[in-house]
């Protein structure tokens, strides 16, 4: 029984739930079990014994010591009857009457069918081979040995399962206390997240209109495509991720070389891998795209037929919004890498961007011949503290030949870290990739100084680490052409280089920090935060000066009296004179008196949001549509001709949405004079934009013409996620151009902002035979 019991044990798989059975003979009378006793004292009835996890293992020796003792008793039993000599045997009990001995958690000694079918003629056999040679049966010292190897054999096996069993509790328990630690860790981050998001805001004027439901949309970033062409970029450069205020994503197109960008051609295959990361880079959640060659011009049309958000693909097409904020006979400076091949570009540039490469108004100059600018070409890092003064030194020449210079572009993506030493050294606006870009993103931009709150996210200041050839398939990687890699940049020389601008610039005057000029009508209202007329709208200084008889509708009508103009020209003046950097009007039909305004001033001129239309449109397939929102739409049409041949605007083309918001509960307090209550014209001015989208689904952009239209941008960028411009983004662009750059260039050449709002009353800045003039003074 004992045999078969051990086989069990070796090779049965689990029966009953894991249990093991040891059946218990109750025995015959002649020795009654229930008197059965261990060596411990144990008395085993014949009951159930249960042996589980709980169970010390003496407990189970005691059971396997007690199926011992039951075995002597019977065959002892079975040597006292004189019946076994001839074969017959006493009548026990059949095995299925036992009652079997449980050792829960362990695998079953004895199946059920053994107890079952256990026979009589089994027993009689057994006995039969223990009879002695005198027919008396005997146990021999063999098969004694045998039984006590099988009760070790159980003995080491139970051992070893209770071993593995409390292995496994220990294991659980390890796992239920790292997952009870996950969970508080998580509740500790929700709870952390919570409260950042309830603090982050700073500095920000309130709305009471708050943005429905908890989750912030994510803070814009910018993508730019990148050459197969590897060098270490300067701060500056719009390769290296520190010349944003943003997060900036990058990917690289294997094959396309800076030759195949100058031809302006692409092969098949270089053309799949552009499409793909332009896709790529709008998958990563990008609000722009850009490209890191000023010839990828030449593949702007392609580039924003694939992606939805807005593409420029160089500084170039900033040109159309500089030239219409001079005078025609004022020029235009262009520095480049090389000014030979910009001429291939000739009719990409024209088409594009609206620029003449043969047009007498812009200079090109190439950077090829300065000293130290060759790097760029070898994939080096420029030595700036050296190639800088040269470039400063050109620039004055050039300036000192043509005296109608009045502003600079950057068309070299590895020109902006020269941009402020231009600035201090000419006093001229400077404008490069970087600030190409910074407009772009301004459309989607959470405004902190006016609209609604806690919208969008906080940038966090950090870029993402990018290595080149990051973001690519392997097989794209092997396509790579340009596999050497970029030597770093010496950091101790670049600390050297700065310490040095520093140094040359404390022996000048620092410059004033720029100033924004505003010409306003002769009319008095209450502008809420975010319209021009209110100085908390901007983050810099601005100046007001009112035309007396400069009536709305007299700027409706697009022309003044004689007097009148005389006193526009004298506002014109004087802003300059005060040190303003740009001028603009207080309201978007004063767009009629470009031409004479930038005739009589030497800065930008930009009497309209309007004028950023051509950056606008350009940015977008001809296929897309962009809505512009005005105060009245029937009142724009005037305008036709000014906008067209000043701004690039036909007013009868389909692809601009023209609406007004005349019928916008509340919004009629413009017309009136009256203070308008923003949080009241919000929810219709959202509802009614909402409306126009769905009615046409593919427009891309949002330009508010009117100036008092910007406090509901945020809120239009919140509830369409589209970009939305409008005169306050315009002024900023202009600024942006005279305005020291803190994250990277020269330092310490121009006067912070002290922050100090300067409250305007109207009629304030005129002489008392002005204010006599004016009607709202």
């Amino acid at each position: 029984w004992l045999k078969s019991a051990a086989s069990q044990i070796a090779g049965s798989p689990s029966n009953q739930g894991g249990a093991m059975y040891l059946p218990v003979p109750h025995g015959p009378a002649s020795a009654p079990l229930s008197a059965w006793t261990t060596p411990r004292g144990v008395v085993h009835t014949g009951a159930t014994f249960s042996v589980g996890g709980t169970s010390s293992m003496h407990d189970r020796l005691d059971i396997l010591e007690g199926e011992l003792g039951m075995m002597r008793v019977e065959l002892n039993h079975t040597h006292h009857s004189h019946h076994s000599r001839i074969g017959v045997v006493e009548h026990h009990a059949p095995y299925s009457a036992r009652q079997p001995v449980m050792i829960e958690n362990g695998p079953p000694i004895v199946h059920k069918q053994m107890l079952q079918q256990a026979s009589q003629s089994a027993l009689d056999t057994s006995l039969a081979t223990t009879a002695s040679s005198d027919g008396e049966p005997t146990v021999s010292a063999k098969e004694h040995a045998n039984v006590l190897n099988m009760h070790r054999d159980l003995i080491i096996k139970m051992a070893e399962l209770q071993n593995r069993h409390s292995e496994l509790l220990g294991t659980h328990t390890d796992l239920m206390k790292a997952h009870a630690e996950v969970l508080t860790y998580a509740s500790e981050l929700q709870a952390k997240a919570s409260k950042d998001v309830k603090g982050a805001k700073n500095g920000k004027k309130e709305v009471a209109s708050k943005v429905a439901g908890p989750e912030l949309k994510k803070h814009p970033s910018l993508g730019v495509v990148r050459l197969d062409y590897n060098y270490p970029p300067a701060e500056g450069d719009i390769d290296s991720g520190a010349s944003f205020g943003y997060d900036v994503t990058y990917r690289v197109v294997p094959g396309m070389t800076f030759e195949m960008a100058q031809r302006g051609k692409f092969t098949d295959e270089v053309e799949r891998r552009f499409a793909e990361g332009i896709k790529y880079l709008e998958h990563r959640g990008v609000s722009a795209i850009s490209g890191d060659c000023g010839f990828m011009m030449a593949f702007q049309v392609l580039a924003r037929k694939i992606a939805t958000v807005p593409v420029f693909m160089s500084s170039m097409v900033q040109c159309p919004v500089m030239a219409a904020a001079f005078d025609p006979k004022q020029q235009i400076l262009i520095l480049t890498a090389n000014d030979q091949s910009l001429k291939p570009q000739k009719d990409v540039l024209l088409s594009s961007c609206g620029f003449k490469v043969d047009d007498g108004r812009f200079i090109i100059k190439g950077c090829q011949h300065i000293q130290g600018f060759d790097a760029v070409a070898k994939g080096q890092a420029v030595p700036i503290d050296i190639v800088q003064p040269g470039i400063v030194q050109m620039t004055l020449q050039v300036l000192e030949d043509n005296p109608k210079i009045s502003a600079i572009l950057l068309e070299c993506t590895e020109l902006p870290p020269y941009a402020d030493a231009l600035r201090a050294a000419t006093d001229l606006p400077v404008w490069d990739a970087i600030t190409a870009a910074d407009f772009y993103i301004s459309g989607y931009k959470d405004n902190p100084r006016f609209g609604i709150d806690d919208w969008q996210a906080e940038w966090d200041k950090e870029q993402e680490e990018y290595k080149f050839g990051e973001h690519l398939t392997k097989k794209d990687n092997e396509a790579i052409v340009n596999k050497t890699q970029a030597p770093a940049a010496n950091p101790k020389a670049k600390a050297e280089a700065k310490a040095k601008h520093v140094q040359k610039v404390k022996k000048l005057a620092r410059k004033q920090a720029p100033v924004l000029g505003v010409v306003r009508l002769d009319y008095n209202y209450p502008p809420a935060a975010g319209d021009i007329d209110c100085p908390g709208s901007y983050d810099y200084d601005v100046l007001y000066r009112c035309v007396p008889g400069l009536t709305f509708e007299m700027a409706q009508a697009g022309m003044m009296t004689y007097t009148v103009q005389q006193e526009f020209v004298k506002a014109i003046k004087w802003l300059e004179s005060k040190g303003a950097v740009g001028i603009t009007g207080d309201c978007g039909f004063m767009m009629a008196f470009q031409p004479l305004a930038r005739d009589v001033a030497s800065v930008p001129v930009f009497m309209s949001s309007m004028v950023q239309c051509p950056m606008v449109s350009v940015a977008f397939d001809k296929y897309d549509k962009i809505l512009i929102l005005t105060a009245n739409s029937a009142t724009l049409k005037p305008q036709k001709e000014t906008l067209l041949s000043h701004c690039g605007f036909d007013v009868d083309d389909d692809r601009f949405i023209i609406q007004g918001c005349q019928d916008i509960p509340g919004f009629d307090a413009v017309a009136k004079g009256q203070r308008v209550d923003v949080e009241v014209v919000t929810p219709g001015m959202t509802k009614m934009v909402s409306g126009i989208i769905d009615k046409f689904p593919d427009v891309r952009s949002i330009i508010l013409e009117c100036t008092e239209l910007p406090p509901y941008a945020d809120a239009l960028r919140q509830s369409t996620g589209l970009p939305v411009w409008d005169a306050i983004t315009c002024a900023d662009f202009f600024i942006s151009c005279r305005k020291d750059n803190p994250r990277f260039g020269l330092n310490q050449w121009q006067n912070d902002w002290d922050g100090i709002v300067n409250e305007y009353k109207l009629g304030q800045n005129l002489s008392a035979e002005q204010k006599s003039a004016a009607r709202y003074v």
